[in-house]
């Protein structure tokens, strides 16, 4: 599966949903591509992760400091559609307590 990320908006949130895997040989580009499209937009987000393969320790710092950079703007973010293994870390990282998970219902 290619790496890539795409985004739409819904419901007045701008969702962003990626694809392949979210690693440290590929952080520096999301990160670029998030950041262009986070200046242009001030709604608040959704990391979609339906179609992730594998995240990292980078990755999590990834949504981490988006996360950071949302909140100095007032914006939320929130995720969803994490995998089994991908929830565990999160969760045990303690993002949660930070962040919103969104569950099927919600969506």
């Amino acid at each position: 599966m290619e790496n890539k990320m795409e985004h739409e908006i819904e419901n007045g949130q701008l969702i962003i949903s990626f694809y392949g895997e979210i690693d440290g040989y590929n952080v520096a580009y999301y990160r670029n591509k998030l950041n262009v499209l986070l200046a242009i937009n001030d709604d608040d987000v959704i990391f979609d992760f339906k179609h992730t393969t594998f995240i990292d320790s980078a990755g999590v710092g990834l949504v981490l400091g988006r996360y950071q950079q949302l909140s100095k703007e007032g914006r939320k973010l929130s995720l969803r559609r994490l995998s089994n293994t991908a929830y565990k870390v999160f969760e045990l990282s303690g993002l949660f307590e930070i962040m919103e998970y969104l569950n099927e219902a919600q969506i």
